[in-house]
């Protein structure tokens, strides 16, 4: 399918790459934000596996790991409708500490319009969040 949106964002965080990528893998730290209930995740983190992520605000929301290289990246594959919505996570080592960076598309569909402007808004925001997070798990374990 063509791709008819995409947004990528990218932070620096106080982290080493393996802390990062262990901290975010755990599906229950991706409950930052208040609109988030729940986050399941059907098997390992791994290519495959299938998980939910319940918000107050749009339900029950079904993704699948599309394809995962361990310590480094994920992509999460969310079917719309019409389209498929692509979350490209990856984790790059900068000498202890790390760069995450989040890439997201959308197939072509009226529906990318409609999602693109609040995603282009909120993930700067939660990708800051998760970053200082990490900081401060990481932090606790010294």
């Amino acid at each position: 399918m063509e791709e008819a949106w995409c947004f990528e964002h990218s932070i620096e965080c106080n982290v080493t790459r393996e802390f990062a990528w262990t901290f975010w893998t755990d599906v229950e730290n991706w409950k930052l934000d208040a609109d988030i209930e729940s986050v399941e995740l059907s098997g390992p983190f791994a290519e495959g596996s299938r998980g939910a992520t319940t918000t107050r605000s749009a339900g029950r929301i079904e993704w699948r790991l599309a394809g995962v290289k361990a310590g480094s990246e994920a992509i999460i594959d969310v079917p719309l409708p019409g389209a498929t919505g692509t979350f490209r996570w990856t984790f790059q080592d900068l000498n202890g500490r790390t760069r995450i960076t989040q890439r997201v598309s959308i197939g072509v569909s009226s529906l990318a319009e409609m999602l693109a402007g609040g995603l282009e808004r909120g993930i700067p925001a939660g990708m800051q969040k998760l970053c200082e997070t990490m900081v401060k798990a990481a932090a606790s374990e010294r």
